[in-house]
Formats: structure tokens, sequence, C-alpha cells
């Protein structure tokens, strides 16, 4: 019997390597855990907040977040990223068999939601019956799911797949209660009932409370109280114990944390690559050379530096458009750290031909030697129609200074560049999905597995995969091999070969993957950085405070 997924990580266990994470709490002196049952965690998220479920389109990271603390879970995500077993109402899943893949899930005896309803299997049936008729890539593996069957008085429920479907634990996260309604109002959130290590006290967009559910059987010495906003701020009282987790990094933000002498931090890397998207149907960004030379022009690093200092803690050049830098995967360098980076730093040009590399005198003759011409006006095609273009920008302040920044240095090429502000991330994903928009840029999130990003150039373009307007019969083909093979170490190889395949056509040009502050009390002991807020969130259960020498 295999527990939690053990089978497919124990294939080649031994052979993948995953990062190295170091505990970020302190602990220099000797200290003793005291009871957390009468404590309050302050805890900042990226917000607002809403209401939606786990499988709602609207569901944010921080809604997710959230939700892992209220609802039963078959895996949930450590600080590292991967995925592990929550161990609570749904006390196991089990990979029993490849041929038909067969899942086995246990729910643990005597379990009750808060309203007072028994939860069994018959909850995770109407989950699956939901969530595989979505039009959503949560439904991802849900149709995938042949047979779902109860058996020992609604304590065992077997999944049989009709395909293999590798990332079977990203399934059943966050379940609701049979006849749930979805939602994302906070009055829909407020009505749910609950079954998790916290129960919802009160909700509103910018504020969250929770209070510590005495019969959870896992980590029972937790915070009594917890407090969720969006505010990034530091609580006044002093002794306060708080976590802010936030994707806004900047050098002013940076200095005035240092500021604060009871307070530590972390810069690492968060889940979401910032990238540009090009539309596959639109005049000019069908043409490769048009694609090949935009993205040639853009000098990256110059970029980064303009964003973060020259000697920072700083993401680097963007490797992938499928796996973000804090992922085990990445095919660049691994997390970010303290590095040096010249005013005047850029990518040599020779290596230019694989798509990959920035090269400005690249991006000029690939326009000349491709039938446009360069005037005092810009560039023309032959017969005299000139190459403008559009560009989508998502909402965010950092969306909004890569996007002048970008269009300034198409400018100094001479190409003529548009902005069109959209509402969010994904809109501006679906501007170029749908051909609306020449080229948009925007925040790209990753996920455990990379199926997630490269969801993104395969099968059906739901909205919330950030859909891209291209398919092809390779990319087809590497996704369905990399969803159903249970070896992580081929499936990682013909990921990756999906990833160089989509940049060498230049459907989409990573620029780095976003930076992630967390900020957190010195008082705390457990916490782990993490590139996601689930993964730093779905710690909190095992946080403690300590109590230092002479202070009792």
């Amino acid at each position: 019997m295999v527990r939690w997924g053990s089978l497919r990580r124990g294939l080649l266990g031994a052979l993948v390597v995953l990062v190295a994470l170091v505990p970020l709490g302190s602990g220099a002196q000797a200290a003793k855990t005291v009871s957390n049952a009468a404590k309050t965690l302050d805890l900042s998220l990226p917000g607002p907040f809403n209401g939606c479920t786990f499988l709602d389109p609207g569901a944010t990271p921080s809604n997710n977040a959230v939700a892992d603390l209220l609802l039963p879970s078959a895996f949930q995500t450590n600080g590292a990223g991967n995925l592990v077993g929550e161990g609570g109402p749904i006390a196991s899943a089990e990979l029993t068999s490849l041929t038909p893949e067969t899942i086995r899930y246990t729910v643990a005896p005597k379990q009750h939601w808060s309203n007072g309803n028994p939860f069994n299997g018959n909850d995770l049936i109407g989950w699956w019956l939901r969530a595989r008729a979505l039009r959503s890539v949560q439904s991802d593996g849900y149709r995938d799911i042949k047979t779902l069957t109860i058996s020992n008085g609604g304590l065992t429920v077997t999944a049989v797949f009709s395909t293999p479907y590798a990332d079977w634990n990203l399934l059943f996260r966050d379940v609701e209660e049979l006849g749930t309604q979805s939602g994302c109002t906070m009055a829909d959130l407020l009505a749910r009932p609950t079954l998790g290590p916290y129960t919802l006290v009160s909700a509103t967009p910018g504020r969250i409370v929770l209070h510590r559910t005495p019969q959870w059987p896992v980590n029972t010495n937790r915070f009594g109280r917890i407090v969720i906003t969006d505010t990034g701020a530091f609580p006044s009282a002093s002794g306060a114990h708080f976590v802010n987790f936030s994707l806004i990094v900047t050098r002013s933000i940076v200095q005035s944390v240092s500021s604060h002498p009871t307070v530590l931090s972390h810069i690492g890397a968060s889940s979401n690559i910032e990238v540009i998207s090009f539309a596959a149907a639109r005049p000019f960004t069908k043409r490769i050379a048009v694609r090949r030379a935009l993205s040639w022009a853009i000098n990256r690093q110059s970029l980064i530096n303009q964003l973060w200092g020259q000697v920072t803690f700083s993401p680097s050049v963007a490797a992938s458009a499928i796996y973000s830098q804090g992922q085990s995967n990445y095919p660049g360098q691994t997390g970010t750290g303290p590095i040096s980076q010249g005013a005047t730093t850029t990518t040599v040009p020779s290596t230019a031909t694989n798509g990959l590399a920035d090269c400005r005198a690249c991006a000029l003759a690939e326009l000349a030697a491709n039938g446009f011409l360069r005037t005092a006006h810009g560039w023309h095609t032959i017969g005299g129609a000139p190459l403008v273009l559009t560009l989508a920008v998502g909402p965010s302040n950092l969306d909004e200074t890569i996007a002048a920044s970008l269009v300034g240095q198409w400018a100094s090429i001479g190409v003529k560049v548009a902005r069109v502000n959209v509402r969010s991330e994904i809109a501006a994903a679906v501007a170029t999905a749908t051909n609306g928009e020449d080229m948009a840029v925007f925040s790209r999130p990753t996920d455990t597995a990379a199926s997630y990003a490269a969801r993104s150039w395969s099968g059906q373009g739901f909205a919330d995969t950030f859909p891209s307007s291209w398919r092809s019969v390779a990319a087809t083909a590497y996704f369905s091999q990399g969803s159903s093979n249970f070896n992580p170490v081929t499936a990682s190889s013909t990921w990756l070969s999906m990833d160089q395949l989509v940049q060498n056509g230049f459907w989409v040009r990573p620029l780095f993957t976003s930076p992630s502050l967390v900020e957190w009390s010195n008082s705390l002991v457990g916490l782990l950085g993490s590139f996601s807020v689930p993964g730093l969130v779905d710690q909190v259960p095992g946080w403690t405070t300590e109590s230092l020498p002479g202070k009792g």
C-alpha cells in the first residue's frame, strides 16, 4: 500500500533534485514552546479577498490559501511547492494501480461539517461531478476519472481513470459540502460550512477572521485566532505575532524593513512569471520575424536593473515560460540571492539564434531581412503598411512599469506600440488569445505541477488557463506525454522540451520571475520560505511561538 503519492515520487526519487529551503524562524537562543490557543496571528496576504470556491474561475491564490485552513483536502502545498498529504478528514489518498490508474481515498470516521452534517464519500462524489463539468483548467484530471465509487459505509472512495493523469494529487482540494452553491460574494463564503483547522468568524474583501477548531486532530498547538488582511502593514502593538506575504518588492520597501529590529524578512522568488504573449492571427505578430524582433529588442537585464537596482536580491533573466525561478525543475539559476549586476550587462548576442537571448542588433537585422523598411517615421512593409502594434497591459503597478519600459525600448528601434489597459491579468492573456490585441504583458502564475502553466498552449483554451491562440501538434503531444508520465524525471524532460518549443516559436517571451517578500515577527518558530501564497499559509497550523530565556 502506497500512501500520499509516494509511488509516483518513489519511482526515481533519488534522482529528483529539489530546492533546499532553510528554516527562516529565529532561534539563536535556547527557547521553549508555549501554548498558542489564546494568541492571535496577524496575517497579511495579497488582496482583495472574495468568496469564490476553489473551483470558481474568480478564485485567487489568497482565496485558495485561506480555503486550505477551512476545508478538507487530499493534498496541500509545503514550503518547497510540493504536494503533501493533509491527514485530516481525507485520511489518506493511495495510488493502488497504474493499469488502469486507480486512486483510493479514505475518509476519517465521525467527521462533521460545521453545520453538523456528516462528511463522507458523497461530498467527494459531488465535488467530482461539479468539477468535471466546468469550462475551466480546474476540471483537468477530474474529466479523466471514468468512475468514482463509494464503499465501506461511505468512508472509501475509489477513482478509476480512463486515461493516465500523473498529477492526480492536484485533485480534491478544498472540497465543499455536497450541495454547496458556487459564488464569489463574501456572503457566499460566510454561508458555507467548514471542516478544517479553523472556522470562519467574519469576512470582508479586506479582512477575514478565523478561530481555531478545537477538535482538529493535527497540529493541536495552533494559534487561537487569525486575522487576515490585505494591508501589508506591521501591527501597531508591540509583541504582536504577524506574517506579511507580498508580491510588491521595491528598494524603498526593503529599506523600510531594515528599520524594524524585531522584524525578520526574506526576499525570494514567487510563483508568477512576468511575460509578453503574442497573438497568432494578427497581421504582424503572426509572422515569426516580427515576434523574434520584438523579443530580441528587449534588454531584460536592463529592465531588471531598472526595477530592483544593480546589486540586490533580484530575479534573473527568465529561462522558462512554464517554471518559475523558485521551482525545482527551473532550467536556469535556482532561487534568488544577492548577485552583482553591472549597469551595462547584456546577454551574449551570439546565442540569440536559439530564441532565448536578447540582442538589439539581431532585432534590427531581422526586420530588415524580412521585408521591412525603416524611415524617419518608423518601420513599414514594402507595400507601405506601417509597423504599428498594440499592447494589452495587466492591472498591476509592475505590469504598468514594465509596459512603459517595453514601449520605450521598442520605440528606440523604430517600432511604435500603443498601450491598452485591461482589468485583469487573465484579460490581458485573453486579449492575445482571441487576437484582439497584438501583444500583452501580464503576470502568468505557475503551480506545483508544470501542466498548469503548459495548459496555455494545449487543449481547449479555457479563460483561466491564461490561454494562447497558438496550438501545434508537437505542443499537444508534449503536453499529453508530460501529463500521463508518472516518472518525474522524464516528465520534467518532456515539459522542458515543450517549454523550448513555445519559446523558440516566440509565442511568449518570459521576462523574469517576480520576487516575493515575506516579513514576520521574530517570535515565530517554524516559518519556511515559500514561492506561493498557499505554500506559506498551509504552514500556519504548524507555526508556534517561543519563550526566550528571561521572558517567561
